[in-house]
């Protein structure tokens, strides 16, 4: 059966390794480093087994690309939803400044309802600023430092001398499924 990446099609071996993954990551009994440890044994014993590594790397690599089809359709779905939840926040948000609205107009401060009891509370008055942020006194004033990684790379690669950073030793590599 020929595999092409489609989760009814997905061989054997896969679903086989899956469950097996399922299974450790199920697992309650063990800590997070115990499980991906256990991952890391089954899949290289799996892919090794039966010498078929070409084959299974690319059984893999089909369900990779199956996987982040799915993520990329899920997310579309997610991006879908959040934007009817945020629809839907607008419109209760401008239904409740009207009700508040009607509800001063008319003075009525509390309505008992049968299935809600609405009542006015007073907010907190609003900080008003008459000046920009930079120019208020420096104990009103929240700064948030962080690292600019892209000058301390260029900086790490034109050999300046620098004793506060330094590129790993690790190489690292990515995967390139096509």
């Amino acid at each position: 059966m020929e595999n092409n990446g489609k989760l009814w099609q997905l061989s054997d071996e896969i679903v086989e390794l899956e469950s097996l993954i399922d299974e450790i990551n199920d697992c309650e009994d063990l800590t997070e480093s115990e499980k991906e440890t256990r991952l890391n044994h089954v899949f290289s014993e799996w892919l090794n087994e039966d010498y078929k590594f070409d084959e299974k790397a690319e059984k893999v690599a089909q369900f990779i690309k199956h996987l982040e089809a799915l993520t990329e359709a899920r997310k579309a779905e997610a991006k879908r939803l959040k934007t009817l939840a945020e629809s839907s926040e607008k419109q209760g948000a401008k239904l409740r400044e009207y009700l508040l609205r009607e509800m001063q107009r008319v003075n009525k401060r509390k309505i008992e309802g049968i299935s809600c009891k609405l009542s006015m509370r007073k907010k907190q008055p609003r900080v008003c600023l008459n000046v920009e942020p930079e120019q208020l006194p420096s104990e009103f004033q929240r700064v948030k430092v962080e690292a600019n990684l892209t000058e301390i790379k260029k900086a790490l690669k034109s050999k300046k001398e620098i004793d506060w950073a330094f590129f790993s030793d690790n190489q690292e590599y990515s995967l390139m499924i096509k």
